[in-house]
């Protein structure tokens, strides 16, 4: 099967080989069907560039309707009494989990791979103003 496939295939091959190829005419007598081809890849070209490099349009305007005029209603009575006090959280450090694999310490002894915990950021003290309101 396998010679058969391989016969066919050389003769295959040869035959387009030895085959004439195709005669070229004069150059006159295409000029025109390659103008024709050019003009027209000349305008494709040039209505593909103009529409990349235009400005994009505005959208048309939308008109909403006019927002409700706010006003802040004060509950009446006597005016809010109080102070400002300033209060410290305390911010938790930040830790990473890193894997410290299997090896030999210093004595030559194998220690076995763990999780450690290395501190990322510091926890520090924030603080943060606080209104204590009277009654």
């Amino acid at each position: 099967m396998k010679k058969q496939l391989t016969l066919i295939t050389a003769m295959v091959l040869s035959l387009t080989i030895l085959t004439p190829s195709a005669q070229a005419g004069s150059p006159q007598s295409h000029r025109w069907e390659g103008v024709a081809i050019g003009l027209g890849a000349a305008i494709l070209g040039s209505a593909l560039v103009d529409n990349y490099y235009r400005a994009p349009q505005p959208a048309p305007r939308v008109y909403a309707p006019p927002a409700p005029a706010y006003r802040h209603h004060r509950p009446s009575g006597r005016p809010y009494q109080g102070h400002w006090e300033i209060r410290k959280t305390w911010v938790q450090p930040a830790y990473e989990k890193i894997w410290n694999p299997g090896h030999f310490n210093r004595r030559g002894r194998w220690v076995e791979g763990e999780w450690l915990r290395v501190e990322k950021a510091p926890g520090y003290w924030e603080e943060e103003r606080v209104w204590v309101a009277r009654r």
